[in-house]
């Protein structure tokens, strides 16, 4: 039972715990185009002027599910560039 516990413990050091991360992606050749990929409420929490953008349009190409989007052009909404 002991080697047994040992083994759970050693296993449950190796799976993955959930971080907030959301990852931008900026496109030179694309006339500096900004992405944001992530979780839907981090990004509100970071940019809160998209939300609405966000949540208004489920089906929308960057939209991935409920909690989540792939590719979100963000300088399309927030007129960023990537210095910013």
């Amino acid at each position: 039972s002991e080697l047994e516990r040992w083994r759970s413990e050693q296993d449950s050091r190796y799976t993955s715990r959930m971080c907030e991360c959301v990852v931008v992606r900026v496109a030179p050749e694309l006339g500096e185009r900004i992405t944001l990929s992530g979780d839907k409420a981090l990004i509100e929490d970071i940019f809160p002027e998209i939300g609405d953008v966000m949540c208004n349009s489920v089906n929308a190409g960057w939209n991935h599910d409920s909690t989540h989007v792939i590719r979100f052009p963000l300088n399309g909404y927030c007129h960023l560039n990537s210095v910013q």
